[in-house]
């Protein structure tokens, strides 16, 4: 943390000494990567009384945006595509009794996001907004020793995330932004199994901490005289 806050500090001390970066506006491009931590999904079976959860690993996320930052409002609108892979952990029952799982929990994303940008200082912005859109879950966790299926989902369903984070313009039409994501997909499935019957999913919900890049390639649309 310390080598992080140095080392934003001194970039920061290089754009005080040489002068803000003109402002990005227009259509621009986007590129971001960073940690996902998908948090323990619910599950629901009818022939296991109350309920039981399959815990994931930490895994990544990459997603790319296609937007427009209006000249006159700090507003921007994009649309954006991701991506998010995970290995199963574990699955814990309604008594608390927990198995090593395996399989796979992945999230494929297609969402509008609306994002408002708060100046704070000479090429520094802070920005806040939100993204819906849809959202696949390939959800397909097992038990490790048996093999058996515990739930199977290939299924699209509403999405949602908040968004929070800051952005440094390091070149004329180059922002560098970090921002935090909360996202849940709502693709809820039920899945016929052999040994717990039927097995529906509650929503997925992932803590997501992204970087990267947005690249101004276009200049904004021109005012109708």
């Amino acid at each position: 943390m310390k080598i992080w806050t140095r080392t934003i500090l001194a970039g920061a001390s290089v754009l005080a000494a040489v002068g803000p970066a003109a402002a990005g506006d227009g259509y621009y491009v986007g590129l971001g990567a960073g940690w996902d931590n998908q948090n323990k999904v619910d599950l629901t079976a009818p022939l296991v009384p109350g309920s039981g959860t399959v815990s994931a690993h930490d895994g990544a996320i990459i997603a790319g945006t296609l937007g427009y930052k209006m000249p006159e409002m700090p507003i921007r609108l994009e649309f954006e595509s991701g991506y998010d892979w995970h290995s199963i952990n574990s699955a814990t029952g309604s008594g608390g009794l927990t198995a090593d799982a395996n399989g796979h929990s992945n999230i494929a994303s297609e969402l509008v996001n609306a994002l408002y940008d708060f100046p704070v200082a000479p090429g520094w912005n802070l920005y806040g907004g939100a993204g819906v859109g849809a959202g696949h879950v390939w959800f397909a966790p097992n038990l490790a020793n048996s093999g058996d299926t515990i739930s199977h989902v290939d299924h699209w369903g509403f999405m949602w995330q908040a968004i929070g984070g800051a952005s440094l313009e390091i070149a004329p039409d180059v922002d560098l932004f970090a921002d935090y994501r909360y996202r849940d997909a709502e693709a809820r499935s039920t899945t016929q199994t052999p040994l717990f019957g039927p097995v529906t999913n509650r929503p997925i919900t992932e803590n997501v901490v992204m970087a990267g890049l947005r690249f101004y390639m276009f200049p904004p649309m021109s005012s109708a005289n």
